[in-house]
């Protein structure tokens, strides 16, 4: 095939493919005619500019499945700059604080990691030592304790029984 189409026209052929494949991946199609190709998008968006004297703001009009615009306050609304920052909830019952304190308690660093701990406290309620064992070897790893990975899986399946089953 290299021999037919000659160095020049099989670098052509590569490059025609390749654009093809692009835009035929992002929605768009090609036509490729000699040296020249046309690229022809398929989607199309709506879009309204609105300016303010401190800054602008391009937003795009939603469309719903038939083409018609989403009414306003069902789509995306612009940024807004956010003056206070609202109070955090931890969003753990007490009974998973519970059981995140005691593991603090006895020498384990759960910073960032309280989800995977509450979710490995609900594994062993569950009589999956498997998952316990594993996270118990992370954990060490980490260097978040010094205890060994048995006796840090012994405390998360102690601590579990008593906070969380």
């Amino acid at each position: 095939m290299r021999r037919a189409l000659g160095a020049r026209g099989f670098g052509a052929l590569c490059v025609s493919t390749l654009l093809y494949a692009t835009l035929t991946a992002c929605g768009g199609s090609a036509t490729v005619e000699g040296d020249k190709a046309t690229v022809t998008p398929t989607t199309t968006t709506a879009t309204s500019t609105t300016a303010t004297a401190a800054t602008s703001a391009t937003t795009t009009t939603p469309r719903a499945s038939g083409g018609a615009a989403v009414p306003p306050g069902d789509g995306d609304r612009p940024a807004r700059e956010v003056e206070t920052v609202p109070d955090q909830a931890t969003g753990y019952s007490p009974a998973e604080e519970a059981f995140l304190e005691q593991l603090r308690e006895n020498g384990l660093n759960i910073e960032g990691v309280e989800d995977q701990l509450t979710a490995t406290g609900f594994s062993v309620c569950s009589n999956d030592m498997i998952t316990r064992d594993a996270v118990a070897g992370q954990l060490v790893e980490q260097r978040r304790t010094d205890m060994d990975p048995a006796a840090l899986g012994q405390l998360l399946t102690d601590t579990a029984r008593a906070n969380l089953c």
